[in-house]
């Protein structure tokens, strides 16, 4: 079995874990939320707008240079360790102080002790940001699939706990904090890799180079991310903030949870394949094919049936969350097929070029929010869906550029995804048209009518590529029960 195989032997028991610990993710999501009020994850994103950047901040990009490294050798990994270690225990400090303006800038005193708190990720989160991307760096995903589940399993039983004793915003907090601690546990417990008790600034300096250029890209997306919330909570108020955080939640979740799986499987891969460029772009295209196939109709099928899900799941209280996240969903469909982008530059070592396109939405997104936002909560959203889309696309032809690859590969890359989702939409239309002409349903949760549309949904989907891309089928079905060479081979059994 060749890295290929193993990798997606690996990803394939990481995918499984993913779907498990989705699960309860998703049940654990819908149960608070009927228990809390959108005043609660209002609280839980302002007490977390500036610490959330330091979580972000507090790797520095090593654990993205760990993956990328060629070789490396157990005195440079000691020496990462110990840094981040002592990064991360200034960093949990700095929490202490950070509470204060941030209950400043929202006006609200009962912030602090929430602000504070997340100091405790910090102390937690810096001892395994090394043996967790050892794990990644060789391909251990179903060990690292196995801890994830564990964790989210864990804090989601907490969760549910501390909501049913009133807990409100602690809830939400103290859920991160449980997970954060299990995988502490769990990655310290099961990683085979120990520190030395070595540090070497030398050996440290060429991680930090490529590091730093990853951070501050990072650093510039955390900005241009949380502007939207920051702006709607000095405008609009915890309530209003929390409809926004809800439907800005929900509408990531495909992106956040299925596409970034894919993601962080592929950024080893990408890495292993740098410097050999057919295989490369032969990777980045059906990447692009991958992220379509998945992205397109969880994002559409969304839209469509936001309306009736959303007051099925979480309740009347949750309507003003809807418009909201139909607008976002438009967004993330951008956001999931170019995701593949700042992969591939981390990949080649070009982690700088991420930075610049970060800047660019730094420039342009803050300010629109802080324009949009003056209207009401739903404006706030329509950045995402004219400035933001307009950069990914450019992000997209620099990549074709970079790769040397042309615009009409990249097309023939996603057509039958798009086309894929274009007839299911025309059947799930029709059979909306006809349900509620003949049947006249009564006014409120219409469970049938959801079950039936998720699943006629899902029927038309794969009955296209039944039709028209069976190939398609037949690898992914050969990937789950390993009699097939997988999609990544060199010869390519997944055309596009």
């Amino acid at each position: 079995m060749n890295i290929l195989q193993s990798a997606f032997a690996g990803a394939s028991w990481l995918a499984f874990f993913r779907i498990i610990s989705q699960t309860f993710s998703w049940i654990t999501t819908i149960i608070i939320a009927r228990i809390l009020v959108p005043e609660d994850y209002g609280m839980m994103e302002m007490a977390t707008i500036f610490t959330g950047y330091v979580v972000l901040f507090s790797e520095i990009g090593l654990g993205s240079a760990i993956v990328q490294r060629d070789e490396i050798t157990e005195d440079e990994l000691s020496s990462i360790f110990w840094f981040v270690v002592g990064w991360g225990f200034l960093l949990s400090l700095s929490c202490l102080v950070i509470a204060y303006p941030t209950a400043a800038v929202f006006h609200n005193e009962s912030l602090i002790p929430l602000t504070q708190s997340v100091a405790v990720i910090f102390m937690l989160g810096a001892l395994i940001i090394v043996p967790q991307n050892i794990l990644l760096r060789n391909l251990k995903f179903k060990l690292i699939g196995l801890i994830e589940a564990t964790s989210v399993i864990i804090s989601c039983v907490s969760m549910i706990i501390m909501a049913s004793l009133g807990s409100g915003v602690w809830t939400l907090i103290g859920g991160n904090i449980v997970k954060t601690a299990c995988r502490a546990v769990l990655v310290m417990s099961f990683s085979e890799w120990r520190p030395r008790f070595s540090f070497g600034f030398d050996r440290l300096k060429p991680y930090l180079q490529y590091g730093i250029n990853v951070a501050v890209g990072n650093t510039f997306y955390y900005i241009y991310m949380k502007s939207d919330r920051f702006f709607a909570g000095r405008m609009l108020g915890a309530s209003k903030l929390g409809y926004y955080s809800m439907a800005l939640q929900l509408s990531v979740i495909p992106t956040d949870k299925v596409i970034s799986l894919i993601n962080r499987v592929s950024f080893p891969l990408f890495s292993r394949c740098q410097n050999d460029p057919k295989t490369f772009n032969d990777f980045f295209l059906k990447m692009v094919k991958i992220l379509g196939i998945i992205s397109l109709p969880l994002y559409c099928g969304g839209i469509f049936i936001a309306d009736e899900l959303i007051l099925a799941l979480l309740g009347t209280k949750w309507i003003d969350a809807i418009i909201p996240f139909k607008m976002l969903c438009v967004a993330q469909i951008f956001v999931a097929l170019a995701s593949v982008n700042a992969i591939v530059y981390n990949a080649k070592g070009l982690p700088r070029v991420n930075v610049y396109f970060n800047l660019a939405n730094v420039i342009l997104l803050p300010l629109s929010f802080f324009i949009a936002a003056r209207y009401g909560l739903i404006y706030v959203a329509i950045p995402w869906i004219t400035i933001h889309p307009l950069i990914r696309i450019v992000q997209t032809w620099m990549t074709l550029r970079l790769l040397a690859l042309r615009i009409s590969s990249y097309l023939k890359a996603i057509s039958h995804p798009v086309y894929a989702v274009l007839s299911m939409m025309v059947v799930l239309i029709s059979f909306r048209s006809v349900y509620f002409a003949a049947l006249e349903p009564q006014k409120g949760v219409n469970v049938v009518y959801i079950i039936a549309t998720l699943v006629l949904g899902a029927a038309s989907y794969v009955g296209y590529y039944a039709l028209f891309q069976r190939n398609v089928i037949s690898v992914l079905w050969g990937l789950l029960t390993r009699r097939e060479r997988p999609v990544l081979q060199s010869e390519p059994k997944m055309e596009a």
